[in-house]
């Protein structure tokens, strides 16, 4: 009896151990763990330097912004992929995806439609024009100079930008025509060409194409406003939660300079330093 009694208190001991150890290095418990949920994130696969397949999972900056949400909220566990912006929008409309990743700016009908949100990034939009030809440096200029702009995806928030403008400039409206997937590459070059006379983008979707022969056919404006970047989820009730767990994040990652770090790192310049940066930032988060 005596030796039974040894053997099971040998093995309990090690059990015990074996649990401390496992405890120990997963810094969860069996009930915590049981808690985490896994979220679905998708991001556009050509939409450099914001998101662009790396390994399994999303490069970039919303790719390195991700993973420290990832890593700030262990009741969440993102399962990241890339495809192509209309499947991104499906896929979340549909459920598929909780989390559409991008430089998503602010639209009433995108803000209906899906949650959203604080703001994660500012953009710094300009205009490019082809060198020698008609310039711009305002959205006025290219509707009284009758420049031909470059057509924008309509589920690119471009898009609802100029349709904007356009509902209240009305004396001075663009022209603005529709297309599907396009990328900023593809649509410089119609500009270099000559097909266009001018493109409107943020400065860090410029930036990649700038050195590239069709680049160099190039000027680009100074800055002609910031626009507010977003994450947009699904509407259900576990994404009601993990919204207010992500606002809470980046509030913490703003006031801890980790969005200026990174925002340097990829986005050319820190948007968080141009004028009136202050006073746009997650100014319309709350509409």
């Amino acid at each position: 009896m005596m030796k039974i009694k040894n053997i099971l208190t040998g093995i309990i001991a090690t059990f015990a151990v074996s649990g401390v150890f496992l405890l120990k290095n997963n810094e969860k418990t069996p009930v915590q763990a049981a808690k985490v949920q896994t979220i679905n994130v998708a991001a556009p696969n050509n939409n450099r330097p914001y998101t662009y397949p790396k390994g399994s999972g999303i490069g970039g900056y919303y790719g390195d912004l991700l993973k420290q949400i990832d890593k700030d909220l262990p009741q969440y566990k993102f399962n990241e992929t890339t495809t192509s912006q209309n499947s991104v929008f499906v896929g979340l409309q549909s459920g598929k995806y909780d989390v559409a990743a991008s430089n998503w700016w602010y639209s009433k009908d995108r803000f209906k439609t899906y949650l959203h949100s604080d703001s994660n990034a500012l953009d710094d939009l300009r205009l490019v024009t082809k060198k020698g030809g008609k310039t711009a440096n305002s959205l006025e200029d290219i509707s009284k100079k009758k420049l031909k702009l470059v057509p924008i995806s309509t589920d690119d928030a471009r898009y609802s930008f100029i349709e904007t403008y356009n509902q209240q400039n009305k004396k001075h409206k663009i022209s603005l025509e529709g297309i599907g997937d396009q990328s900023a590459g593809d649509a410089l070059k119609e500009v270099s060409n000559g097909k266009y006379d001018v493109a409107i983008y943020p400065y860090a979707a410029y930036k990649p194409v700038a050195n590239k022969a069709e680049g160099k056919k190039l000027v680009v404006s100074k800055s002609i406003g910031l626009e507010n970047s977003y994450f947009l989820l699904n509407k259900n009730s576990k994404n009601k939660a993990l919204v207010k767990a992500i606002n809470n994040d980046l509030k913490k990652l703003k006031a801890n300079g980790y969005l200026e770090k990174i925002t340097k790192k990829y986005l050319y310049e820190d948007t968080f330093k141009l004028a009136n940066a202050n006073k746009t930032f997650n100014s319309e988060a709350h509409k």
